[in-house]
């Protein structure tokens, strides 16, 4: 798929992949940290750690800050090696970061770790969630609900591609591993199963919520899917419980009917194009 093309800059890339979000889903699409605050909080950051926004290069041996309100940064293979404690892994494809609201994206010209489109609209999906709105006011959350924050995500990223970027998609959902694959590709397969069945509406209305707490759309997640005809569905989860996806995958079987039927087929349980 290569990397998306840059028009109009960084500025372009955010305003393409925020864009293909908001044209694909029928609620609300909004930034966690608005712009209007985002320079405040990365100057909070920097009075108590300025080391925590700084890319440094290990070329020249300088580098530069995150900072202002620019929301994304790409970073040379040389740089995202030698700021591992913000890129995390050196071998992933790019990052959000949830404190200072930026994706971090990892460039490495033709080789396998590189990042593309689907990296892009994925982490720009990071960036929208729900989770960016509650993650500072629940600070373990992320880690107890990582495989669903993820599975969510790539899921939305695969029907994303598929709506505004069909080339792309194609190319996504063919690829086994490596660059412009599918990423978390037994939990993305979950959330695509499901999708198929109870429609993207519900799934997507959760994880791009704009309430500022997780009880009430997981709530409202659970009550649409039993207004869709699963009145057996009741998967209990709160902001103080760890998400675990085989509980989940079985609550999904026994009361969702067609739900096993998609998910135990290779061939349909990562086909976007049969979700409503």
């Amino acid at each position: 798929m290569g990397q998306a093309q840059i028009v109009g800059g960084l500025e372009g890339l955010e305003r393409e992949a925020l864009g293909a979000i908001q044209a694909s889903f029928r609620c609300a699409v909004e930034y966690g940290v608005p712009l209007s605050e985002l320079s405040d909080i990365r100057y909070r950051i920097s009075n108590q750690d300025a080391t925590f926004l700084f890319l440094r290069n290990p070329r020249t041996g300088g580098g530069r800050f995150i900072e202002g309100s620019k929301r994304i940064y790409i970073l040379s293979h040389a740089e995202w090696i030698a700021n591992q404690k913000l890129t995390d892994k050196p071998a992933i494809l790019g990052r959000y970061l949830y404190a200072p609201a930026v994706v971090l994206l990892h460039s490495n010209g033709s080789s396998l770790i590189s990042w593309c489109r689907n990296v892009l609209i994925h982490e720009t999906l990071h960036s929208v969630s729900l989770y960016s709105r509650i993650w500072s006011n629940l600070p373990d959350i992320l880690s107890k609900h990582l495989a669903l924050i993820e599975g969510i995500t790539e899921c939305l990223t695969g029907y994303v591609l598929l709506k505004r970027h069909p080339d792309c998609y194609d190319v996504w959902k063919s690829n086994i591993r490596g660059k412009c694959a599918v990423a978390y590709r037994e939990i993305t397969k979950l959330f695509c199963s499901l999708a198929q069945v109870i429609g993207i509406d519900p799934i997507a209305n959760l994880y791009l919520s704009l309430e500022k707490g997780f009880n009430v759309p997981w709530t409202q997640f659970v009550d649409s899917v039993r207004s869709v005809g699963f009145r057996r569905f009741n998967h209990i989860l709160d902001e103080r419980t760890a998400f675990r996806e085989p509980l989940f995958r079985e609550e999904c079987v026994r009361s969702i009917n067609g739900f096993k039927k998609v998910y135990d087929s290779d061939a349909k349980s990562l086909d976007f194009s049969q979700i409503r």
